[in-house]
């Protein structure tokens, strides 16, 4: 996999580029249902969020995580002002656990639709995880700042890890999904895929 510099910065003048009017380009953001869907088209990665409080572990499903920082760690969730999590996310530490494909029910589970399996939990100082994630960042609140409906909480990464051999589960357009299956390099007929050819 080619490494891809996030940070490099290219600036170029935009020559010859064909300007539409406000009316042609731009929809109407009177309609909040048709803003959703449209944020929508962006896929995202599916997490759990999970912390304790008293002697009981508790989770909340949301797709709004990003990362922030490197230096200090830094990672971004965001919440709905009614979630009635969010109070305990400012004040304790709690652990982001990046759902694979084969968590849905997870996801589903801490979406307020209680499934029959049971979660597996591991317990730790920091803050709980559910076992079996893709990825997990256990965190300290960082800060709490203004997001309109939302309130956006920055976590202070204190540990994480992954799994390497399993898959994300993603959200896009509303449904659940996953990545499509990579093709091999060679087939069984011993050609090679178009995008591996050299």
């Amino acid at each position: 996999m080619t490494d891809i510099m996030w940070d490099s910065e290219i600036y170029e003048k935009a020559a010859d580029a064909k300007t539409l009017a406000s009316s042609a380009a731009i929809p109407s953001i009177a309609d909040p249902r048709r803003l959703r869907n449209t944020l929508g088209n962006f896929a995202t990665g599916v997490v759990v969020l999970t912390y304790q409080a008293d002697d009981s572990y508790y989770g909340v499903t949301v797709n709004s995580f990003t990362s922030v920082s490197l230096d200090p760690p830094l990672v971004l969730v965001s919440m709905q002002r009614t979630s009635r999590a969010l109070a305990y996310l400012l004040e304790r530490p709690f652990a982001v656990n990046v759902l694979g494909d084969n968590q849905l029910d997870t996801a589903l589970h801490f979406a307020g639709k209680p499934q029959s399996r049971p979660i597996e939990w591991v317990g730790d100082d920091v803050a709980p995880r559910i076992n079996g994630s893709l990825a997990y960042f256990q965190c300290t609140p960082w800060a709490g700042y203004d997001g309109g409906d939302h309130a956006l909480v920055l976590g202070r990464v204190l540990s994480y890890g992954q799994q390497d051999d399993t898959r994300p589960l993603l959200f896009y357009r509303g449904q659940w999904s996953a990545l499509a299956q990579e093709a091999e390099d060679d087939t069984k007929d011993g050609t090679q895929s178009e995008g591996s050819r050299q």
